[in-house]
């Protein structure tokens, strides 16, 4: 028997001695403690989903502290989506449900959507007031993703942008984390959770590893809430789960499963395959060309893959198969002066400006680090900003067009309505960098998010939230709508909290649509619902 199956047989959960070997969670028993604290509720981790638990313990009334692996409180994205409830109809928000599963392969969890789906709506409310209160209200209220059905039945989405890049959501978090610590919650950075503590069948606490290396215990009374991300930096679990992405760079770091393990060495495990993973690149140069099919090579100035009808969160999927460059998530993509005549739906030039390095001083809403875009007179010219042989790519145009003056394509068979060529200046290029943002799958868990068993029961004061906790899309590539990734995440935070002190659904301080729809208001119209006609 080789060391990895008898690691699979020795540890719980089939997890393996590596997977433990690359998280800060410890497998071996912990009995010596330098401290000991008691609190209601304990959130493991600071982010999208265990800042807004925290809070939610407090509007309960519960005492509530909150361990944090980092210095600091971290979070992404810049903003989350919801369903307004109160301006849809119970049919229309059920035909949205059906949407996204659609979009998805019906790899959804019916049950932890339909969470986010009918509670959503309110953490969206709730958001909006303690952004005002921390002084970091939203930027931009939207709600142009609402739906009307042809029979009027209808779903109101309502979503918030919090800042710009770089800072969006993780500002938000760390203004909403010193509002908890002003209302009375502790939080313990630098301290890791390592461990689980379980007394007679039920999660009793968590021992933390404080920054000397010893070890704190945190009794919970009512319940541990894990919030701890995703697992995208264990390499040993990506590589069994996930191994598509595992040569793929990641844009996070510290992302090291460390919830996941101490819940399945708990009682819990994984949900099953397939893992939605995140991987793309919207920074490079914006989301206004991400489903347009324009020309794409390789590192080596190769074409391919048809560039047609695979939009950003697809593309990882021809990437992963370029094994002749040390980086498959790079890859280059061009247009030309013509392109607003080819591509009516494109972002205007002016809107293009900040993409460009050293174009714009102190470029908006963009990671100037991450910018990609180039506009130059000559192939020669962007090739060399592209960092691209010249020969190699002029050539590798030059086919392209004659492709496209013959209207057929036998390279990759694109259909003939998007072979626009490349040869009128100036000439464009963006430098794609996919690199793989998350993974969402976490350990199993209920219709509440609470931790169950390997009999699918729920393992008593144990709930797993945000990316730790469920699969609330098992697709190979997550699809879903704006807003919902990060959403997802402050919902579950907020209403696994509510349920693991209340038994209920029912928050004791709701926010209310009536409260914040005018920040949603266009100065005619009592709100922006923005109906699109399907």
């Amino acid at each position: 028997m080789s060391k990895t199956n008898q690691d699979a047989n020795r540890l719980p959960g089939y997890a393996l001695a590596s997977d433990f070997a690359c998280s800060a969670a410890e497998l071996e028993p912990i009995t010596q403690f330098a401290s000991e604290k008691t609190y209601d509720i304990v959130v493991v981790g600071a982010g999208t989903a265990g800042v807004p638990a925290v809070l939610t313990a407090l509007e309960e009334g519960a005492t509530v502290c909150c361990l944090q692996k980092e210095s600091t409180p971290i979070s992404q994205g810049n903003g989350s989506s919801g369903v307004i409830l109160e301006d849809s109809t119970e049919i229309g928000v059920l035909r949205w449900i059906q949407g996204i599963r659609v979009r998805n392969n019906f790899r959804v969890n019916n049950k932890l959507f339909r969470f986010f789906a009918y509670h959503s709506g309110e953490t969206v409310c709730w958001l909006d007031k303690l952004a005002e209160e921390v002084g970091y209200p939203a930027v931009q209220h939207s709600t142009a993703t609402s739906i009307q059905y042809g029979d009027g039945e209808r779903v109101a989405l309502a979503g918030h942008q919090f800042g710009f890049k770089p800072e969006g959501n993780h500002q938000l978090i760390c203004k909403l984390a010193k509002l908890a610590e002003a209302r009375g919650a502790e939080f313990f950075y630098k301290t890791p959770g390592v461990q689980l503590v379980k007394e007679n069948g039920r999660i009793t606490g968590v021992i933390g590893k404080a920054e000397d290396g010893s070890y704190i215990k945190f009794n919970a009374n009512t319940a541990v809430i894990l919030a701890t991300v995703d697992y995208s930096n264990n390499d040993s679990m990506v590589e069994r789960y996930c191994g598509d992405i595992a040569r793929f760079s990641r844009k996070q770091h510290g992302k090291t499963a460390d919830g996941h393990l101490m819940a399945i060495a708990a009682g819990a495990h994984m949900v099953p395959p397939g893992h939605a993973k995140q991987a793309h690149d919207a920074d490079a140069a914006g989301n206004g060309f991400a489903a347009i099919p324009l020309l794409a090579l390789d590192a080596n100035c190769n074409r391919f893959m048809n560039e047609q009808d695979i939009s950003m969160p697809f593309w990882i999927d021809e990437l992963r198969k370029l094994y002749n460059q040390p980086d498959p998530g790079i890859f280059y993509r061009f247009f030309d002066g013509n392109y607003q005549e080819y591509y009516p739906n494109a972002p205007a030039p002016e809107a293009l400006q900040k993409y460009i390095p050293g174009a714009v001083d102190h470029p908006k809403d963009v990671f100037i680090s991450r910018i990609g875009l180039h506009c130059c007179d000559t192939l020669d010219e962007l090739a060399d900003e592209l960092g691209l042989d010249r020969e190699k790519m002029k050539a590798a145009i030059a086919r392209y067009n004659k492709l496209c003056a013959s209207g057929r394509d036998p390279e990759f068979g694109k259909d003939a309505e998007w072979l626009k060529p490349i040869d009128t200046p100036p000439y464009w290029g963006i430098r794609q960098w996919v690199r793989v943002t998350c993974i969402d799958a976490g350990v199993e868990v209920d219709e509440h998010y609470q931790v169950v068993d390997e009999n699918h029961k729920p393992i008593p004061g144990l709930f797993a939230v945000g990316t730790t906790g469920g699969d609330l899309c098992g697709n190979a590539d997550w699809a879903m709508g704006a807003g919902v990734s990060s959403g997802h995440c402050f919902n579950a935070g907020r209403y696994a909290t509510v349920y693991a002190i209340t038994g209920d659904l029912a928050p004791s301080h709701p926010a209310h649509w009536s409260e914040v729809k005018h920040l949603y208001t266009d100065g005619i119209h009592d709100s922006t619902w923005s109906w699109q006609h399907k």
